[in-house]
């Protein structure tokens, strides 16, 4: 009996890409899915556009803005699925990108998240994510970014995280998860639900024979701008708060105090103001958040059954060496800039 599958194509007033995007979920060699349009409160009539270029896809139009986190919690929620597809309005997956992740993940029921090899839309040999890491700092790193498309990324394997633009999870296992953390709004949202899983032992694997091609920043805009810096500081600060055992708690909010003050110095002396803003922003946010962030991490702690040690003996995190490496380079590119 074939599981009931969706896939949901996100967007908040991404017109001009979702035509391809369907146009490319036509011709998936996996045809038995249902497909949605879940619409984060667009206003460049995305939904109409789709509705008559597209009768076959459902549409899931939501008022307002929720972001990636709490919008896929409102469509998961809503729909009739055993194996959901998450997938950014600004891809354009292979032919046989669902086949091969619905294969992957029903080859083992402790499997949670499969992910796909993302590639950069507009330099397609050069890879955009392969499987991510877990960090000392609570960030998700891309494996193989700005990388050539060599065979080594060609191998199958647990990651610590898999990237939220194109991903397939198993819903019971999501709900029992609670869903995403719908205060992260987007950005590391998808780490903290791997790394979620992970606790609980439900896997995470990286699919190479899926693959995406991802322009990037489509509903966002360009890398590290004042609202995506914003996002992913305060977010990185509730995946080390709620994720870690005591021992990592100290260490992360260490590294990461250390990350934030050296970020801070080089935009103040570069004076950008904006970026400087963002961060001010992200550590009232955190402040203000602490008895939220540490009830859940109470919650999580005690259902947890994979100590930190354990995740990091499967491979799922960055070495220190590798932390530092990624800490140098952060901090010489925005010193460049």
């Amino acid at each position: 009996m074939r599981r009931k599958v969706a896939v949901i194509v996100i967007t908040h007033n991404g017109r001009k890409h979702l035509q391809e995007c369907f146009e490319a979920l036509e011709k998936q060699t996996y045809k038995d899915f249902d497909a949605y349009l879940l619409d984060n409160g667009s206003t460049d009539a995305s939904s109409e556009f789709v509705k008559e270029m597209f009768p076959w896809v459902k549409i899931i139009r939501l008022k307002k803005n929720y972001g990636f986190a709490k919008g896929y919690n409102i469509a998961i929620n809503c729909i009739d699925a055993e194996l959901v597809a998450l997938l950014n309005d600004d891809t354009k997956p292979d032919p046989h990108w669902l086949e091969e992740l619905i294969k992957t993940i029903e080859s083992d029921s402790r499997i949670f998240a499969a992910g796909s090899k993302i590639l950069f839309y507009d330099k397609p040999t050069l890879i955009n994510h392969a499987g991510g890491f877990l960090t000392i700092i609570g960030a998700g790193i891309d494996h193989g970014i700005f990388q050539k498309d060599i065979p080594k990324y060609d191998k199958p394997r647990y990651v610590g995280c898999v990237c939220g633009a194109a991903m397939l999870i198993r819903r019971n296992i999501f709900l029992r998860l609670g869903g995403f953390d719908e205060t992260y709004f987007a950005y590391f949202e998808d780490t903290d639900l791997c790394w979620r899983a992970w606790l609980l032992n439900y896997k995470c694997v990286y699919v190479p024979s899926s693959r995406v091609l991802h322009k990037g920043g489509g509903s966002w805009g360009p890398r590290k701008t004042p609202i995506r810096i914003y996002l992913g500081t305060k977010n990185m600060a509730a995946n080390i708060i709620k994720n870690f055992g005591a021992i990592r708690l100290l260490l992360g909010l260490l590294a990461f105090i250390i990350f934030l003050a050296a970020r801070s110095v080089i935009f103040m002396f570069k004076k950008r103001r904006e970026e400087t803003l963002a961060l001010i922003k992200a550590l009232n946010s955190i402040r203000k958040n602490l008895k939220y962030l540490f009830k859940k991490r109470a919650l999580i702690q005690a259902r947890r059954v994979l100590s930190d040690k354990e995740l990091e003996r499967l491979g799922l995190f960055y070495s220190f060496t590798q932390s530092f490496s990624m800490f140098i380079n952060e901090v010489y590119e925005i010193a460049r800039k």
